[in-house]
C-alpha cells in the first residue's frame, strides 16, 4: 500500500510538471513575435525553426547561446589561423585586435550561460549585449583592411544576429531583483 501511494504521488508530480512545462512551450506565433523584434526576421525564423518546433523559453535561450558560442569559437580559430599564416603588419594588428574582442565575447557568453542557469534574465541580457559589442568591434577593426577575410565578416554578422535573438529572449525571462 505504501508503495502504491508513492507511485501515485510520483505520477501526480510527473503529471503536474508535464502540465506546467507544456504551458510554457513556445508556439510558432511566439517565435514570430520574437523574430519581429530582431534586426533580421528571416534569419531569426530560419534559425528558430531549424532548432526546435516548440521549446520552452529557457531551452530556446540555451540553444541560441550554444549556437552563438559555437560560431564565436569558430571565428576565434579562424582569426588565429590568419594571424599565424603571416599577414602584413597592419592586417595582423587588426586581426589581433579582433581576436582580443572574440576572447572577451566568448567570456561574456560563458557568463551569459551562468546567468541563464541561475534564472537571471537581466544578467544574461547584459552579457549577451557585451558579446554583441565584441563582434561589432571586430567588424569595425577588419573593415578598414584592403583585403578582409569573408568568413570573419560572415561569422561576425551571424553572431550579431544570434545575439539579437538572445537579447529578445532574455527580455522574456524572469528578472532577479
Amino acid at each position: 500500500m505504501a508503495a502504491n501511494l508513492r507511485n501515485n504521488a510520483f505520477l501526480s508530480s510527473l503529471m503536474f510538471l508535464l502540465l506546467i512545462g507544456s504551458s510554457y512551450a513556445i508556439t510558432s506565433s511566439e517565435m514570430s513575435t520574437i523574430c519581429d523584434k530582431t534586426l533580421d526576421r528571416a534569419f531569426c525564423l530560419k534559425f528558430l525553426n531549424s532548432k526546435s518546433a516548440s521549446p520552452n523559453i529557457q531551452a530556446l535561450a540555451k540553444t541560441t547561446l550554444d549556437a552563438t558560442q559555437a560560431r564565436a569559437t569558430q571565428t576565434s580559430k579562424r582569426l588565429q589561423s590568419i594571424i599565424d599564416g603571416g599577414v602584413d603588419p597592419r592586417s595582423k594588428l587588426a586581426y589581433r585586435s579582433c581576436m582580443d574582442e572574440y576572447e572577451n565575447t566568448m567570456e561574456n557568453l560563458e557568463e551569459a550561460f551562468e546567468h541563464l542557469a541561475s534564472g537571471d534574465g537581466f544578467g544574461m541580457n547584459m552579457k549577451v549585449s557585451a558579446a554583441l559589442d565584441g563582434a561589432d568591434t571586430c567588424l569595425d577593426d577588419v573593415k578598414r583592411l584592403r583585403s578582409v577575410d569573408a568568413s570573419v565578416v560572415n561569422n561576425s554578422n551571424g553572431i550579431k544576429k544570434l545575439c539579437g535573438i538572445a537579447l529578445v529572449i532574455s527580455n522574456m525571462l524572469p528578472r532577479r531583483s
